[in-house]
């Protein structure tokens, strides 16, 4: 099979793997935002997103695993489940037929907003009416764009946060959440006709790095305090955002 692929751009492709993976075992979060965009250079948006899926499954599926025992005391939020559900499919139909560079900018928009509490008011918390209201509509905003750019975790890593979660939970809800939704996008491409098997194959490569440098980091996470992490997690979404300003502007 022809993969029309240098061994310079498999090493820049690996790289992004690599380093997406690692920052995803230490945080939950951030390996499609850190990966796609190096592949998306070589492949094209959607393909790099369609290929993403398998690695993305596979590592969110270890870090539940790795943190399952936080299961029982971690409530499931279905006002941010559900709604974002049924929109990754409305989201996955608009990466088969439109441009995402405008729902990247929405994106954007919606996380600068959730930077903006998260800085300016650490004790806040999306609980009582105003978690009612905002959860559900957040959530279905962030759904489409998963299933459009496959790059949701500014949004959702931001509204986990805000649950006031110990970092296990909330490593583990992350991983439970975007796994989920890895699913649905899976089978909302096959529907689409977008999963060939060049994209798969490609998939199943793309586990080699994430296999090495997602142990790393969640080794790494076992000597990071509560305050590191929370430091570093709020630091990742930051760097999220200039990432989706910058790509959604075409710059």
């Amino acid at each position: 099979m022809e993969f029309g692929l240098d061994l310079y751009s498999l090493s820049i492709i690996s790289f992004g793997l690599a380093l997406g993976a690692f920052v995803k075992g230490l945080t939950g979060m951030g390996l499609p935002l850190v990966a796609v965009p190096f592949m998306a250079g070589f492949l094209g948006a959607e393909h790099a997103i369609v290929v993403m899926q398998i690695p993305g499954l596979v590592s969110n599926a270890w870090l539940v695993w790795r943190h399952r025992g936080e299961a029982r005391g971690t409530p499931l939020r279905c006002d941010m489940i559900i709604p974002a559900s049924l929109m990754t499919i409305a989201g996955v139909w608009f990466l088969d037929s439109a441009d995402d560079s405008i729902t990247i900018l929405l994106l954007a928009i919606a996380v600068a907003c959730f930077l903006a509490l998260l800085l300016f008011n650490p004790s806040f918390r999306l609980d009582g009416r105003i978690g009612r209201i905002a959860t559900p509509g957040a959530s279905m905003l962030g759904g489409f764009v998963q299933g459009a750019a496959g790059v949701s975790g500014p949004l959702f890593s931001t509204l986990i946060l805000s649950f006031r979660l110990k970092k296990e939970a909330y490593v583990f809800y992350n991983g439970l959440v975007f796994g989920l939704f890895n699913l649905i996008q899976i089978a909302a491409m096959l529907g689409f006709g977008m999963f060939t098997m060049q994209r798969f194959v490609e998939g199943c490569l793309a586990l080699i790095p994430l296999f090495i440098f997602q142990a790393l980091g969640m080794r790494v996470m076992g000597f990071v305090s509560t305050k590191v992490f929370t430091g570093a997690v709020v630091a990742v979404i930051v760097v999220m955002e200039i990432k989706l300003v910058w790509e959604g502007l075409g710059l």
